[in-house]
């Protein structure tokens, strides 16, 4: 069955109980309370069932539930749904089999232990139950394992104003699976990006077809590398994780992007969200400080990416605006550069051939840059990758107010220069 509906529902049931708690499974009436909240934004129909009240359960294309097993198992043979999103944990593998066998030829079922369910930012469809919570259309999809996990992505996407085009928490996957959402979302006009947190494959083999398959950037965050964790990743969500050398192996030969943290998972999926199918040999470094430029240009060396050498017609017109300036890559533009004097360099550096790619580099503390100066760098007119690096917190903050979107933006040289290189290398595919 085609997963459509399950993201595009036109209506969708909540059955749940405003007396039962079982907070161990997830189970009560404050999830029930604030699931139903966040659904009063749903684009489509909305149809409420509190068990305590009533065992009436309307048709609709997604039924989402809370409640213990026992009480799922009963409801369940009841509905007339396409697909069932159960929320809550507590089954055991007897319980499983029994929901898996009433649903067959009926409806899917995500879960269970889905925990926070879906979201659709096309559509407003959002099953969490989290607080107030503001998510921003986007380009980037996220699958996962692990309610925790999940919601502390979902956490970071929406405090940095990162956005989401779908989210899906798929629980215990004792129907829809990882590999299920994967071909939904590379076929998916509204992603472009995809991030994953793995703590198992449930059909390895198919997984790396599909991943091989793909033009999209498909990124995976795999846990359960240690002993101790793929023995926790088992009682987790009942599914078997393997050594991380095999993973790690078979993701590099389907073109899976495998990073090692959550902070790693989205400085990519930045870059990813805005240039995919380029080449990156030859990269220019323009700095507001000579230090940071001469950290990046070792960091460009570690990874192994080349510096660009500019040509004589971009040094010549360089040195025609900036007489006492020692022009080469790296480039120090000077502490007392604004915003105009990045732009102009800018402007020539993006006509040279001899550039695919450049990190900027901006510093405010010992520098007379101000934020509100690099303005001009949303007038810079280029097909080229650009990335900016802003060194430090602060730093980092207030210059990613003032640029928002208009280019991805680091806190860390390294992780500047490392994005390019997994640009350059997922370009290399194509």
């Amino acid at each position: 069955m085609n997963l459509d509906r399950l993201f595009h529902p036109n209506s969708v049931l909540l059955i749940g109980s405003s007396k039962v708690n079982v907070s161990k499974i997830m189970v009560t009436p404050e999830i029930f309370r604030r699931v139903y909240l966040n659904l009063h934004e749903f684009e489509g129909h909305g149809f409420l069932s509190d068990i305590e009240k009533s065992h009436k359960y309307p048709p609709a294309d997604l039924t989402i539930i809370s409640l213990p097993p026992e009480n799922i198992l009963r409801v369940s043979k009841e509905l007339k749904t396409k697909f069932l999103l159960v929320l809550s944990g507590g089954f055991n593998p007897e319980q499983r089999k029994g929901l898996l066998d009433i649903s067959k030829g009926k409806f899917r079922i995500l879960g269970p232990n889905s925990v926070c369910g879906l979201i659709n930012t096309e559509n407003q469809l959002n099953t969490t139950f989290e607080k107030e919570l503001r998510t921003r259309p986007g380009k980037i999809s996220v699958i996962s394992q692990s309610g925790g996990i999940g919601a502390t992505i979902l956490d970071y996407m929406v405090s940095n104003k990162i956005g989401i085009s779908k989210f899906a928490w798929v629980g215990d996957m004792i129907d829809i699976n990882e590999c299920d959402l994967l071909e939904y979302m590379l076929k998916d006009g509204k992603t472009k990006v995809i991030l994953l947190y793995l703590e198992s494959v449930k059909e390895p083999r198919r997984f790396m077809d599909i991943a091989r398959h793909s033009k999209k950037p498909i990124l995976v965050l795999k846990s359960g590398v240690s002993e101790e964790s793929k023995e926790r990743a088992l009682t987790h969500t009942d599914s078997l994780s393997t050594h991380s050398e095999i993973y790690s192996a078979a993701f590099k030969q389907s073109g899976v992007i495998e990073v090692e943290s959550v902070r790693e998972l989205f400085n990519y999926s930045l870059i990813f969200e805005r240039y995919k199918k380029r080449r990156i040999e030859n990269v220019a470094i323009v700095s507001n400080t000579g230090g940071s430029s001469i950290i990046a240009a070792d960091f460009c060396h570690k990874l192994r990416l080349d510096l660009a050498e500019f040509s004589e017609k971009t040094i010549n017109e360089i040195r025609k605006k900036y007489p006492k300036f020692e022009v080469m890559n790296p480039l120090d533009i000077r502490a007392d550069a604004d915003g105009a004097r990045y732009k102009q360099i800018l402007d020539i550096v993006v006509k040279d051939k001899n550039v695919d790619s450049i990190l900027i580099i901006n510093q405010l503390k010992s520098c007379l840059l101000r934020p509100e100066d690099l303005d001009t760098l949303k007038r810079v007119k280029t097909g080229k990758v650009i990335v900016n690096c802003a060194p430090g917190d602060e730093d980092y903050r207030k210059i990613r107010f003032f640029l928002r979107d208009t280019l991805p933006i680091y806190s860390s040289i390294e992780d500047a220069v490392k994005v390019l290189k997994k640009v350059g290398e997922f370009g290399k595919r194509f």
